[in-house]
Formats: C-alpha cells, sequence, structure tokens
C-alpha cells in the first residue's frame, strides 16, 4: 500500500520522521511478503498469465499483484472480525490473490470484442475455467467470482436478501465489498464530507472514477438491461453501500463494536497498520 509523503511532515519533524518512515516501509514489505509466501500457488497463477513478464526492465502489470495481496490484507481483517473458521479464511486468502489474475488477458478479450458487457463476461468465463483448470477447488472458484461489478452484482444482491448467511456466504460478501473500494494498492482514505451533505469513502470514489472514464460508457449503459434501468455504476455503488451496511451489522453482532458503514475501509486499513507496525 503505498501513499503520498506529505512535504510538511518532513518539514516539522525533520529525520525522525524519514527514519520512522523507513522502518515502517521494512514492516510493510514484510507483511506483504508474508501474504505472498502464504498465497504462492495463486500468485503462479499471476506468473503464468503474463503479470511479471517485463519490457524494457520493468513489469508491466505489476502492480495488479499488488492490488491482490492488499485485498488479501483487507479481507483477513474481515474475516477476522467475522471469526469465520481457519478453513474459510484460507480459502478467503487464496480468493483474493486469485481474483484479478486473468487482468492482462481480459484486456486482450476486451480489446478484441469491444468494451461490451459480453466481452466483460467471455473473460469472467475464460478466468473461472484456468481456476478450476489449475485445480482449485469450487469453493475458491465461487469466491473468486463474486469479485468484480459486471458479473456478481446480482449474486451479491441475492445473498444479501437472506437472513441468516454460512460462512462461504459471508466470504463472498467480504471479497465482493474489499474489491469494491480498492483502489490500486493505495491506502484507505478517510470519508469526506460534501458541500451537498454527502459522505464518500473510497467505495464513492472508485465509482466515481469509473463513471468518469468514457472508455467504460457502453458498458455502463449496458447495465440498465441487467439493473431494472440502473447503470452498471450506479447498481454497484448501491449494492457496495447495501453490503458495507450488512458487513458492519455482521461485525456489531459479532463483537459490540459500534462502527459507521462509510467508515469502514479508512478503519480496516488503520488495522493492518497496526498489524505492520506490531511486527518485529
Amino acid at each position: 500500500m503505498r501513499e503520498k509523503p506529505r512535504e510538511e511532515n518532513f518539514q516539522k519533524e525533520g529525520t525522525k520522521t524519514l527514519e520512522g518512515e523507513d522502518s515502517f516501509e521494512r514492516k510493510r514489505t514484510n507483511f506483504f511478503s508474508k501474504i505472498a509466501l502464504h498465497t504462492k500457488d495463486a500468485l503462479k497463477m499471476h506468473k503464468r498469465a503474463g503479470l511479471w513478464e517485463k519490457k524494457e526492465g520493468r513489469r508491466d502489470w505489476g502492480n495488479v499483484s499488488e492490488h491482490c495481496l492488499v485485498v488479501v490484507a483487507r479481507a483477513m481483517v474481515l474475516a477476522e472480525k467475522l471469526n469465520l473458521s481457519e478453513d474459510i479464511k484460507k480459502d478467503i486468502a487464496m480468493a483474493a490473490a486469485l481474483h484479478d489474475f486473468f487482468k492482462k488477458g481480459q484486456k486482450e478479450v476486451v480489446t478484441a470484442g469491444g468494451l461490451t458487457w459480453d466481452s466483460f463476461e467471455a473473460a469472467s468465463k475464460e478466468s473461472a475455467r484456468q481456476v478450476q483448470e489449475a485445480g482449485f477447488d469450487e469453493r475458491i472458484v465461487r469466491l473468486v467470482n463474486s469479485t468484480g461489478a459486471e458479473d456478481s452484482i446480482q449474486d451479491v444482491e441475492n445473498v444479501l436478501k437472506q437472513k441468516k448467511l454460512s460462512e462461504e456466504d459471508a466470504a463472498s460478501l467480504i471479497l465482493h465489498y474489499v474489491d469494491d473500494y480498492t483502489i490500486g494498492s493505495d491506502w484507505a482514505n478517510p470519508v469526506e464530507s460534501l458541500s451537498d451533505g454527502r459522505q464518500i469513502n473510497d467505495l464513492d470514489r472508485r465509482v466515481d472514477k469509473n463513471i468518469s472514464n468514457q472508455r467504460y460508457a457502453i458498458l455502463n449503459e449496458e447495465g440498465k438491461k441487467h439493473f431494472h434501468g440502473q447503470t452498471l455504476y450506479d447498481a454497484q455503488r448501491r449494492v457496495g453501500h447495501l453490503n458495507e451496511e450488512r458487513l458492519v451489522d455482521l461485525i456489531n453482532e459479532k463483537g459490540g463494536q459500534l462502527i459507521n458503514p462509510k467508515d469502514l475501509p479508512y478503519l480496516i486499513d488503520q488495522e493492518i497498520k497496526a498489524k505492520i507496525e506490531a511486527q518485529n
């Protein structure tokens, strides 16, 4: 996870701040290296899919692997808060590490077929086929498929209608939610109050970013055929916040915490930072 260094803090605290930042970065690297080791079978799929190939000395797609490891860390915080079993936690971690392994292949599919619903759906099916072919079990395949806006929103909405959730259902909500709001590998930003009175968090920021990208305009409009007149990204925002609220309700039930749903992304990252700092 990255964040831009604040120059004013360097000016106020000088070398001490720089040394502290350097120590934290070493611990952060160690923290995510351990996650990579625990999910190495998933990361082999990244390599096989060409994400680590170098062009002019650098990995063009290396940021995808960083993003996946961030999703693992965030999903595990939520899994712990919901007291999920160790067995399901392992599958959550593996699915989170896998979920974007086909990103390069997806680009090739949608470039050939156009940035349309059918193209993204075809890429998703190919991704699922490769995960199955690699020998991952059906639960991991389902959890991988619970990420991504185009083909999982309806499934998540159906899960949210259930009064009682299985561990696998809860895991699917976790993975969909974390992928919904994770922007690259950056730290989550705090909730922001806008002049019109609305509060937005990183889920809103990611949706707004997609809406502003004209490359996705056709895909966004095609969502109206699938979401009762709502565009894809309007549906993503609506269901994303419903999911957010359900997860907070489950956390409150398990641990008695009182959390503002919009604060959840930022609070998750505060816990990850605490875990990083606690390392020797």
